[in-house]
């Protein structure tokens, strides 16, 4: 399953924005429509998260940022641009981990060089 596909729809216009935690919307990057036509098996929590709606949040740390579909869109927002660079470029494993851990999980090295981490506790 993939999120989208190549097509921009009767509008010209990608069928997706990114909402910022700030509630502004932006066109999406390169490397952001290419994760959104990335095909996943379900249940991949590699997956995309996109919001059902404008307000919604997400599960785990609330935040209002994530791909939304253009049609969900409140009508007198304006879509800013797409960043010249990519948003979200890949991270080292160590860098992945710090990042993990300023969330606040809990990580555990396993022996065989993977790890395990748990959630962080929801905010008050």
């Amino acid at each position: 399953m993939n999120v989208a596909d190549t097509a921009t729809g009767g509008s010209g216009h990608y069928p997706y924005v990114y909402m910022e935690e700030d509630g502004t919307a932006r066109e999406l990057h390169a490397a952001e429509r290419a994760y959104l036509e990335t095909r996943f098996e379900g249940g991949d929590g590699a997956q995309p998260y996109v919001k059902w709606r404008y307000r919604s949040r997400t599960p785990v740390a609330r935040s209002r940022a994530g791909y939304l579909e253009r049609s969900g869109l409140p009508r007198k927002l304006s879509v800013k641009p797409a960043p010249a660079n990519d948003p979200f470029p890949p991270m080292t494993r160590e860098q992945w981990r710090e990042q993990l851990l300023r969330e606040g999980h809990t990580i555990v090295d396993n022996p065989d060089g993977s790890f395990t981490l748990s959630l962080p506790r929801p905010r008050d």
